[in-house]
């Protein structure tokens, strides 16, 4: 999490957003040399750095937690950044870590709070699609993020709901899109498999896998190899959440190669009082596991709240008509 180091100011007769990617993007290469050598020094000094320079409340509120977990010297978050650092490629770590955490967290935050406070406007700052309907294409899609790039959108999460081989056109759209991050669910391995020379030039996406598909597959492997990020999740409800974050079930995670964790409810609503969501903010505070546990849309809420002062109720786009359904 040390994607958003300095304060842009307004006014400024240089571009000031350009001016900050580079000082972000320098500082970031000097982590990634510190961090083989000295991880716990390194992320320390960039959290008191990035508490000191935040101004977004979404900044202040993850460098507070950051600073917090830091402080216990045996804290699994040091081996999961020395482990990311080791084995993800800094072009990779760092595009994909300077659109979400600059671009949507930061910059896009700026753009939703202003929409609010100057149109009365509410926006997510994340779009989620179900790409299941076979209108999509990469024009339409490449719309659809160039409307919400205006709002201050700069992140995008694909369900699990289509293949890859049913939309071959999301690379094209990727690096098209090059100042957003992608969360990117798939439904299965094998399609990812075929198509993974279309993939190895993208920086700014993170492939995400069924748990169960991946233990099945080499293809965290050839991920690995490959030096790329990808993260893994459950799909739960009510009746299996208990075994999803069972010691057995979670102790699978660590031969997957990566601390990314999400859980996906079935019912795609948010519930920031159910099992799966208090078990994610309590792993991420008392540092049980050396890995991050995501409960992907009551985070989303809270993130939301943070944002705007609004949780905002969950929508998901299925059809390019519903392009601006939600303002």
């Amino acid at each position: 999490m040390c994607f958003f180091l300095i304060n842009e100011k307004e006014g400024d007769i240089l571009n000031t957003q350009d001016v900050t990617r580079s000082v972000i993007r320098l500082e970031l290469a000097r982590a990634f040399r510190g961090m083989e050598s000295n991880p716990k020094r390194t992320l320390r000094k960039l959290a008191d750095l990035g508490k000191v320079c935040a101004r977004g409340s979404v900044q202040k509120e993850i460098f507070g937690i950051f600073q917090q977990c830091l402080r216990y010297k045996d804290s699994p978050y040091f081996s999961v950044m020395q482990n990311l650092v080791r084995n993800v490629s800094a072009e990779n770590l760092t595009t994909f870590g300077m659109n979400l955490g600059y671009n949507s967290w930061t910059d896009g935050a700026k753009k939703i709070r202003a929409k609010k406070d100057n149109e009365g406007i509410l926006t997510s700052w994340i779009q989620i699609l179900d790409l299941s309907q076979s209108e999509w294409t990469a024009e339409n899609l490449n719309a659809f993020i160039d409307f919400w790039k205006t709002y201050g959108v700069c992140t995008y999460a694909f369900l699990p709901s289509a293949s890859f081989s049913e939309n071959t056109f999301l690379p094209e759209v990727f690096q098209k899109q090059n100042d957003c991050a992608f969360l990117w669910f798939l439904p299965d391995v094998d399609s990812f498999c075929i198509n993974m020379d279309d993939y190895k030039d993208v920086q700014n996406v993170m492939p995400i896998f069924k748990m169960e598909a991946l233990m099945e597959s080499e293809i965290h492997q050839i991920l690995s190899a490959h030096k790329k990020l990808y993260g893994v999740y459950q799909l739960y409800n009510e009746q299996n959440i208990r075994e999803c974050i069972s010691r057995k079930s979670l102790g699978l995670l660590s031969s997957l190669g990566t601390p990314f964790l999400f859980f996906l409810s079935e019912d795609r609503k948010s519930d920031t009082s159910s099992a799966a969501s208090r078990f994610a903010v309590d792993t991420r505070m008392k540092q049980a596991y050396p890995f991050l546990a995501v409960d992907f849309y009551s985070d989303i809420t809270r993130i939301n709240e943070i944002i705007s002062g609004d949780p905002l109720p969950i929508h998901i786009t299925e059809r390019m008509n519903r392009l601006i359904s939600s303002v």
